[in-house]
């Protein structure tokens, strides 16, 4: 393997991430400067090469000039749910999580017993097939008034981090938790930023160590219907301009 790829890879790093060469080496706590890495007269160390994946996902098959691909994307990491329900159909069924099921959700995502005892049903439409469907019971106020406590989401199975797309709504299981929020992904720190609609939740953050399943929000069950209030008042607003309007022009 060459020595001088090594040093212009290692040098094109520290570039992209803007850094300095004392910066640099004091971020990756190999001493001073990373001159001497970057001139060839030091060679890279596994514990250098160790640190520069796990921090900023370099490839080191492309550090020693083995691949063409230079960052290693930890995204794709696999969060596909583990157990499915089919019906005798061999259609999937949807997996009905309530409030009180939750609680010991996270400790059973292999446990096949206990999918079996989840109700399930089933929508006999095509934009419920070819997919793997969930159905989780809200807890709390956090999305209201968009999504209020004991509704229904049904959501959406992904199978891995690097499909979310920031802003929409997803259902994240950690070992801790099941919460339902506005998701935004942040590759630079590995973790996700987790939103809530109402305001006066503040923002939380989970690593992606700990996501363990993902859920796309598809669709609701509930027996409230929400009003724009505000949407309203503009329309009577607008209405009645009109009618002066006309009343003035004749």
């Amino acid at each position: 393997m060459s020595l001088e790829i090594q040093c212009q890879r290692l040098r094109q790093i520290r570039e992209e991430l803007g850094y300095t060469q004392s910066s640099f080496a004091q971020k990756l706590g190999v001493g001073n400067t990373t001159t001497e890495y970057e001139r060839g007269r030091t060679k890279l160390t596994g514990e250098l090469v160790l640190r520069l994946l796990s921090d900023y996902n370099v490839n080191p098959l492309w550090l020693y000039g083995e691949s063409d691909r230079k960052y290693l994307d930890p995204r794709a990491k696999e969060v596909s749910p583990s157990v499915v329900s089919v019906d005798n159909s061999g259609f999937e069924n949807i997996l009905m999580v309530n409030q009180k099921a939750a609680a010991g959700y996270a400790g059973n995502l292999n446990n096949e017993e206990f999918h079996e005892q989840l109700p399930a049903f089933s929508f006999p439409i095509p934009e419920y097939r070819n997919a793997t469907f969930r159905c989780f019971q809200v807890e709390g106020f956090s999305m209201s008034p968009s999504i209020l406590p004991e509704e229904w989401v049904i959501t959406e199975a992904l199978e891995n981090i690097n499909q979310i797309k920031d802003g929409m709504i997803y259902v994240i299981v950690d070992p801790e938790s099941i919460r339902i929020k506005q998701v935004h992904n942040n590759p630079d720190m590995r973790c996700l930023t987790l939103v809530s609609l109402n305001p006066e939740y503040p923002q939380e953050l989970v690593g992606y160590d700990q996501v363990m399943e993902i859920w796309k929000f598809h669709s609701r069950i509930s027996k409230e219907l929400i009003v724009d209030v505000t949407q309203h008042k503009l329309d009577s607003i607008y209405h009645d301009v009109k009618a002066m309007k006309e009343k003035i022009l004749g």
